[in-house]
């Protein structure tokens, strides 16, 4: 029997559907990253935070940009962010695509800006996930924009470009070149790496405290890790059983990522791998997927709209992107005398499912009850409670239906067209990845390759910064974890980083981890630390401690003032399997609230 290999534009190819679940996941991605960072809006955007903006720059390549770097006030910094995620919510639902794309692109590369040492491998790969997407059709499928194509519904949903190869490569080259700087014996010879990330206290979950008991596991799980990052980049793109190491090799990195989530507070590091790795979800899947999908009618289903509203149109064009029902008709009233006349007496849109005619709201929670993916809130929809007060706001939509109209034909124009993605766009996304690529290669010290300043100024100025080291060439042998004791100006002592009254306590918290507000202030004071052994001026200890000592006051301004700190790191040394772990006490800092 003849072995068939796979094509070219099946193994570079990516599903149009799939592109649409990537940019919804990519959209929902931002809104999260944004609400988390929302939380420490003053003390991480602001100059009153521990990161002026004069402290920032200094730190910024002279091509680095950010429009938050615009000014240091928590109302500007929360207006950018308002900005960025209504521009999500555009992309998610695929509203001018390509142009919300670039926006939130821009967005994140400014925000990420704004205080780079709050930066982990998660910011890099959403970042150039969204760079690679603006070389996409992302709103091919699911959009608005699809819904106001005026040509016809095209079936074939399999899309291949260099982008799309670009995008799938770039996803598997985090890992390949992840493999190839984890150099240490104890990723390719005694197989303890993953022992040791786990005696990382100040990173690890408590499943992991008492999973590490299993050393047995971990020698496995260290080198699964190690080779399925070093040959499954390669396997995936296999012309021989492609289909088969697709979605194995799929799974086996979505599941790897799973328990990175489940052992280690590494924050959305996971979730925005794993959304690359679904880029890799073909076509079949879909299908299937569609076959499963439950039909919640047999009889034929139609939309009617009113001829001459624009409005009342682009919205049944909508419903049925969205309620996917891509073989629903929408027809206007007047073709059929007497589903005009019902109409016209009506002043409402109609349904019908095939005798059967609904009106208004009720014609809403049945269209939603036909839907394969939706239709549960269709059931919900159709309870008289609901019925009346949509009813209601129907009327009101239907007595202002020019100025909707007026609105749509603003901001929802029909297109004649789908965006194109020509020669140019994939000559640029080609050039791109060449770009990267060098970047991934220089970070191998076997390559000697030095970047010349030129490069660097093109790199920080898109935000193409690559470097996947985590836990490479081998992971921390130090856990810290912050102390900070202080004296008021009454001579109380107090423990500051706790906001407690009394002397601090120096002894092991129970989950080292939680001691951390999250992962983005794990970051910050990990940074602070490894400054703290370099011959250099403590920037980033002055102004923690001087954002300390305003914080201070500003969570309760009756407090008596705080006088004076001490910043203490506990290090927790790890050492060879079997041994026990020290821990050093050092000082990094002291820090007068009034000098």
């Amino acid at each position: 029997m003849a072995i068939r290999l796979a094509s070219i534009r099946t193994i570079f190819g990516i599903d149009l559907r799939t592109l649409a679940l990537f940019r919804v996941l990519l959209s929902l991605w931002i809104l999260v990253d944004l609400s988390m960072r929302a939380r420490d809006l003053v003390a991480h955007y602001t100059d009153a935070g521990v990161m002026p903006r004069n402290v920032q720059i200094e730190y910024l390549y002279a091509t680095t940009w950010s429009f938050h770097l615009g000014n240091g006030s928590a109302w500007f910094q929360a207006m950018l962010f308002l900005a960025a995620g209504l521009v999500a919510l555009a992309l998610m639902v695929g509203w001018r695509t390509r142009l919300m794309t670039v926006l939130s692109w821009a967005l994140l590369l400014s925000l990420q800006n704004r205080n780079t040492f709050i930066l982990s491998g998660e910011d890099n790969l959403a970042l150039i996930l969204l760079f690679w997407a603006m070389f996409l059709p992302l709103g091919a499928r699911y959009s608005i924009d699809a819904a106001l194509v005026r040509r016809p519904y095209e079936p074939n949903h399999t899309y291949c470009t260099v982008a799309t190869a670009v995008l799938l490569l770039q996803g598997m080259s985090m890992y390949f070149f992840s493999a190839l700087l984890k150099t240490h014996p104890i990723w390719t010879h005694d197989g303890s790496a993953v022992y040791y990330a786990l005696q990382l206290d100040y990173l690890v979950t408590p499943f992991a405290l008492w999973f590490r008991q299993f050393e047995g596991l971990l020698t496995g799980l260290t080198f699964y890790v190690y080779v399925l990052e070093l040959v499954g980049p390669i396997l995936i793109f296999s012309p021989l059983f492609h289909r088969t190491f697709r979605t194995l090799l799929m799974l086996a990195f979505i599941t790897m990522h799973l328990g990175f989530a489940l052992f280690l507070e590494i924050g959305f590091f996971p979730f925005i791998s794993i959304i690359m790795n679904l880029t890799f979800m073909p076509g079949w899947m879909w299908d299937r997927l569609a076959r499963l999908l439950p039909a919640r009618t047999e009889r034929p289903v139609v939309m009617w709209f009113d001829r001459g509203c624009d409005f009342c149109e682009k919205t049944c064009q909508i419903l049925k992107v969205f309620l996917y029902l891509p073989a629903t008709p929408v027809r206007p009233a007047q073709d059929d005398a007497e589903i005009g006349a019902e109409l016209e007496a009506r002043n409402s849109w109609v349904l019908t499912v095939g005798d059967d005619r609904f009106f208004k709201f009720q014609a809403l929670g049945r269209l939603i009850a036909i839907s394969p993916v939706f239709w549960p809130l269709g059931k919900l929809l159709g309870l008289s409670f609901f019925r009346n007060p949509g009813d209601r706001f129907y009327d009101w939509v239907g007595r202002n239906r020019s100025l909707f109209s007026r609105v749509t034909s603003l901001l929802l124009p029909w297109r004649e067209r789908r965006p194109r993605f020509g020669s140019v766009t994939q000559g640029l996304a080609a050039a791109a990845f060449v770009f990267v690529t060098v970047q991934n290669v220089s970070t191998l010290p076997a390559s000697g390759t030095t970047l010349p300043a030129q490069f660097i100024g093109v790199r920080q100025a898109l935000g193409l910064y690559q470097n996947w080291t985590m836990f490479a060439p081998y992971p921390e042998m130090t856990s810290p974890w912050p102390v900070v004791e202080g004296e008021l100006a009454d001579g109380t002592m107090v423990d500051v980083y706790n906001g407690k009254t009394g002397l601090a306590d120096f002894e092991k918290p129970t989950v080292v981890s939680k001691t951390y507000a999250n992962y983005r202030w794990r970051k910050f004071l990990s940074n602070l630390e490894d400054q703290s052994y370099e011959d250099e001026p403590q920037v980033l200890a002055l102004n923690y401690g001087r954002f300390l000592c305003r914080s201070w006051q500003d969570d309760a301004p009756s407090k008596t003032a705080l006088s004076n700190f001490v910043l203490f790191f506990q290090v927790e040394r790890t050492p060879p399997p079997g041994e026990e772990k020290t821990v050093e006490t050092r000082q990094v800092w002291s820090h007068d609230c009034f000098g």
